[in-house]
């Protein structure tokens, strides 16, 4: 799969997936289900064995771990200690530590645990602030149940949280957006997320969709939606530094930051995706599978095959000009853009020798725009508005 010294030590991003939800949110299509004690116990094993087994091929050294699901918080609290048990064997003081939570499944058990195993930044899923909304989108929680367990946290000493919300929801209106982003401004959270409903197909909205029984927001009341994002979120102090994120000064998302600018990251757990050293790999998404190859601990000599089965699938060697457009069309949903120089460094050919044509096409149409100090390309807020069609012309033909 790939040749790693194993006397210098692996510096990379963590991803733990959580695969369990009490229940599947109508517009989601990650992958997740629910499950009895027995099954998650089962899964909890299989990961630490993974784990392990990454230990026996990588000296791993986490800059930051992000715990993701599905619910993490679905889990118990001693299962989540275990797993934060095993990876502080690879952290130190300065990794950035996030667990994503649900607010209807966090006890005061899962609080203490999170303390504990140096959980520093928690990601909660409100999405809206009005129960009605909620309950649209097929949540469990109400708004009632966050704003409790939020109070908690911050009581608790966490000061680096994230509140992800959305817009576009079902017979959500511009009002109704607007009082959502209002009442979780004056939390003054850290960090905000802010997702456009996007329908997914295998979703349960798809599929109404499909039936004409959907009723979403236009286009022209989502472009409203996205705009008073930008400006009530700029208003009370929140830097926009990636298309949908926004924090407050030096709370950014280390984790999101290392995908997006082409650090290695390892995955761990059923369907988790790594990309080392140039190779992307995604494990297996069958749990019985899964946890057949790491349910039982692996001998030192059959480490690397048991992860190499369970990689194998899918395992791909990117070509250079692969990593090119991945470093343009992820490093430019970053609000800083993608540097010249670095691009230089990596590839050993200069950025305008790819890309020059279509730089100075959205150059002229005032989409992109150049810091001439820095060498540094970057899309306009115009630019940023439409994204995907923008950063699709970076995929070389």
């Amino acid at each position: 799969m790939m040749t790693v010294n194993k006397n210098i030590p692996c510096r990379l991003s963590l991803y733990i997936h959580i695969p369990f939800c009490v229940k599947k949110c109508l517009y989601c299509d990650f992958l997740s289900f629910s499950a009895d004690s027995s099954k998650k116990e089962k899964y909890v094993s299989a990961l630490l064995n993974e784990l392990s087994g990454w230990e026996r091929i990588l000296k791993l050294h986490f800059d930051t771990v992000f715990i993701g699901g599905g619910t993490p918080t679905c889990l118990k609290p001693q299962h989540l200690f275990k797993i934060g048990q095993a990876v502080s064997k690879y952290t130190d003081e300065n990794t950035e530590f996030t667990i994503e939570a649900n607010p209807g499944t966090i006890s005061d058990e899962h609080i203490e645990v999170f303390k504990k195993i140096g959980i520093n930044r928690i990601s909660l899923g409100l999405q809206s602030a009005l129960n009605s909304e909620l309950a649209n989108l097929g949540r469990i929680h109400t708004y009632e149940e966050f704003y409790k367990n939020y109070q908690k946290l911050k009581k608790a000493g966490f000061d680096n949280i994230n509140i992800d919300i959305m817009s576009g929801i079902p017979y959500q209106t511009l009002e109704s957006y607007k009082d959502t982003l209002n009442r979780v401004v004056s939390l003054e959270p850290q960090h905000i997320s802010a997702y456009s409903l996007i329908v997914e197909p295998n979703t349960e909205f798809y599929k109404m969709q499909e039936l004409g029984k959907l009723k979403i927001a236009d286009e022209d009341t989502d472009r409203k939606m996205y705009g008073m994002t930008k400006e009530i979120l700029k208003n009370y102090g929140y830097t926009r530094y990636e298309i949908s994120n926004y924090s407050l000064k030096g709370k950014e998302c280390r984790h999101n930051i290392a995908y997006w600018t082409g650090k290695d990251y390892l995955g761990i757990g059923l369907g988790a995706s790594s990309y080392i050293g140039g190779v992307r790999f995604t494990g297996t998404k069958d749990f019985n599978k899964y946890t057949k190859i790491f349910v039982k601990s692996s001998p030192r000599d059959s480490a690397l095959l048991q992860i190499k089965e369970n990689t194998k699938d899918d395992c791909i060697q990117l070509s250079d000009t692969e990593k090119m457009e991945e470093f343009m069309f992820l490093g430019l949903r970053m609000c800083k853009g993608v540097s010249k120089s670095t691009f230089m460094e990596k590839f050993g050919v200069e950025m305008n020798t790819v890309y020059g044509d279509v730089i100075k096409h959205y150059l002229q149409n005032n989409l992109l725009a150049e810091e001439t100090n820095s060498g540094r390309i970057y899309l306009t807020d115009r630019g940023q508005d439409i994204s995907n069609y923008v950063l699709s012309d970076f995929i070389l033909k």
